[in-house]
């Protein structure tokens, strides 16, 4: 099914549409599982969307255990809201959101928060020809004095050195990238980053000259491009992930305008599962509501269940990739 918004309004209108289409990805050859105990041993309440688990004597539906679980919000609206989100390219403000789904913007945002939960993706693993590289977001706009002659002797300094946030971006060319918010910029927490995201043993790795990269040496095979003398040195070079960073910084300064720094890294799971889907011809909605289903909530009552950095980077589940 496409994602276009008059397709999904049309096709989900109502709560019961939206329901018989959860139940029947949730529950594909029709029998129903408790959450409880994962058996079949549940009796259908009447006149109602809730299931009767008879070994725990608790009631569930569809929804538990899913990103939808506890909410209020009818389901046609959380379906044209995750449309927005997945046609976004660059991204959609909550006001946005709010205005196109008529709703409040706290619940704009909530819902939207719990979108990205099902967005995170724990199974990227980079390979063959494969660019690293660092950008910097936040701090206040760099600001020259009307009267000041020269614009080269003020100190205008961006990217390292500053108090901006560091985000490592790592992407494999025609593929997928990965993305991480990083506390320093030391050759350590790098080769973390390399080794959480990239099959070293079939990759090669390009990066420019920052010397934390160094160390990517002994384990990788690693090429460098040294921005004083040119961009690109054949095919060594990293201009995608530099590609990459402007859809970023684009969309934080053209659609949210500013980002705290708490919530920085569900924003970037979005950009990066957008990204990612970039080529996709297969039913993204389809898709994206079967992860829904299998991820649970990591807001309640408009705070994370845990640590931002902790829900988003979670440990590889390779047996499911």
């Amino acid at each position: 099914m496409s994602t276009s918004i008059s397709n999904i309004s049309t096709k989900f209108n109502t709560q019961a549409k939206c329901i018989a289409y959860l139940e029947s990805l949730r529950w594909p050859d029709g029998k129903v599982i408790s959450p409880f105990t994962g058996t079949t041993q549940v009796t259908k309440r009447s006149n109602s969307n809730f299931y009767h688990c008879n070994a725990t004597n608790k009631d569930f539906s569809v929804l538990n255990g899913t990103i939808f679980d506890h909410s209020r919000f009818p389901l046609p609206k959380w379906f044209q809201m995750i449309g927005l989100i997945l046609n976004s390219k660059k991204g959609i403000a909550a006001k946005e959101l709010e205005r196109n789904v008529n709703c409040s913007y706290k619940t704009a945002w909530y819902v939207g928060m719990r979108v990205r939960c099902a967005m995170i993706d724990d199974c990227i693993e980079l390979s063959n020809i494969v660019e690293m590289d660092e950008a910097y977001v936040g701090g206040k706009k760099r600001k020259v004095p009307s009267n000041h002659p020269s614009i080269s002797s003020v100190n205008t300094k961006r990217g390292r050195g500053t108090s901006k946030t560091p985000i490592v971006g790592v992407v494999e060319r025609n593929g997928n990238v990965y993305l991480k918010v990083v506390q320093n910029l030391t050759a350590s927490s790098l080769m973390k980053v390399l080794k959480d995201s990239v099959n070293v043993n079939n990759a090669i790795v390009m990066t420019d000259e920052f010397k934390s990269y160094k160390s990517f040496d002994k384990l990788v095979q690693h090429l460098t491009i040294n921005h004083s003398q040119g961009y690109s040195k054949g095919i060594v070079h990293v201009n995608t992930i530099e590609g990459f960073w402007s859809i970023v910084k684009n969309s934080i300064k053209g659609n949210y305008v500013a980002i705290s720094k708490k919530y920085l890294p569900m924003y970037l799971v979005q950009a990066q599962y957008i990204y990612n889907r970039r080529s996709a011809r297969h039913d993204l909605f389809q898709e994206f509501i079967k992860r829904a289903l299998t991820e649970p909530k990591c807001l309640v009552n408009y705070k994370p269940t845990k640590a931002v950095e902790k829900i988003v980077y979670r440990p590889k589940k390779k047996a499911n990739c």
